[in-house]
């Protein structure tokens, strides 16, 4: 049986399937997006370290309940297009192992081999809950039974010991506060009284879904009053503005982020915004706003995170335009002049 592509395979297994990004953030890819990418036809969107980090899930139509996961790390080339023999490489070792039917469960042995291929992962405990939890609302399957547990304590945190509480059911809470309106005003009403731990773990795992406009505005709020403090905590700010980073573009979150890079914004800042809040770069002016303050503040980090922007094909264009730019700023034109001379 000659497979070429992940398409075809999970085709000709006769399955359903979704297919997710892992990379930066937790993002669906639709179907017909991926066979463009697998025919070379556009660039893999959400490139990291020149790499895909895919979440494959495929189920026998009569059992969505029980999906088949592979996490895929797979190389792109300097255009960003898709490594099919990558992808060979590892179906091919897969259907070694299964031989004929193509979803027969594997044994444990089986499964080690597989993870010993250079195109397979682990995902962080975070994303692989933000994944689960993404997974069972798109295959209508009942979440943990970590997510009562958490609900009762959001409703009542003072009656509940919160490092009892399960990850997994932090992220189902996350996953639904976009269409459940009453858990979000749960949420947004009990905000404050929440332990801070509570609301790190909650924020790490709301980076990875779109959210509702009163959380949005929630942690922008919780921004502003983080910048009021003597001493504002960098990371808590970093960490409030990422947990906004899966919700479509906003004007609330394009102002704070211009404000913040005018501000001597922090490491943790600029990092955050190449991991997570990328998308907002796309601004042009919010782009040379960054890379200058990158270059002067930050020039240790310059041509990593350059690197990484550069990949993207959503910013790839702009920043190339933008590279004879007279108007850029010194440090930028400097840091930009260093690593071209350090390429060449």
């Amino acid at each position: 049986m000659q497979i070429n592509t992940l398409s075809e395979f999970l085709t000709q297994a006769g399955t359903e399937f979704r297919l997710f990004d892992l990379g930066r953030r937790l993002q669906a890819i639709e179907p017909a997006d991926f066979l463009a990418i697998e025919a070379q036809q556009r660039p893999y969107p959400w490139p990291l370290q020149r790499h895909a980090w895919l979440a494959v899930c495929y189920w026998q139509t009569h059992s969505p309940e029980q999906p088949y996961i592979w996490f895929l790390k797979l190389p792109l080339d300097e255009r960003g297009l898709f490594n099919n023999g990558a992808v060979k490489y590892f179906l091919a070792a897969l259907v070694e192992q299964l031989g004929q039917d193509l979803t027969a469960p594997l044994s444990d042995e089986q499964q080690q081999k597989l993870a010993q291929t250079p195109f397979t992962f682990a995902p962080s405990q975070e994303k692989l809950a933000a994944f689960h939890a993404r997974l069972g609302l798109a295959l209508n399957t009942a979440p943990s039974h970590f997510y009562q547990g958490t609900l009762d304590f959001l409703a009542t945190p003072e009656q509940h010991d919160w490092q009892q509480l399960g990850l997994q059911g932090l992220a189902e809470v996350a996953a639904r506060l976009q269409q459940d309106v009453s858990l979000s005003q749960l949420l947004a009403r009990q905000w404050p009284q929440l332990p801070v731990p509570v609301q790190t773990a909650l924020c790490q795992q709301c980076e990875h879904q779109p959210l509702p406009d009163n959380i949005n505005h929630l942690l922008l709020d919780a921004v502003n009053h983080e910048l009021e403090r003597h001493t504002p905590d960098d990371e808590r700010i970093a960490l409030l503005l990422r947990a906004t980073a899966a919700s479509p573009a906003f004007v609330a979150r394009q102002q704070k982020i211009a404000t913040l890079l005018s501000l001597a914004p922090s490491q943790a800042l600029m990092l955050c915004l190449v991991a997570r809040l990328w998308q907002e770069l796309t601004d042009e002016t919010l782009l040379l706003q960054y890379l200058s303050q990158l270059a002067e503040r930050h020039g240790d980090l310059f041509n990593g995170v350059f690197s990484e922007l550069v990949s993207m094909p959503a910013l790839r264009p702009l920043i190339l335009s933008n590279l004879h730019n007279a108007t850029l700023a010194p440090a930028l034109k400097d840091a930009l002049g260093a690593l071209y001379t350090a390429d060449a």
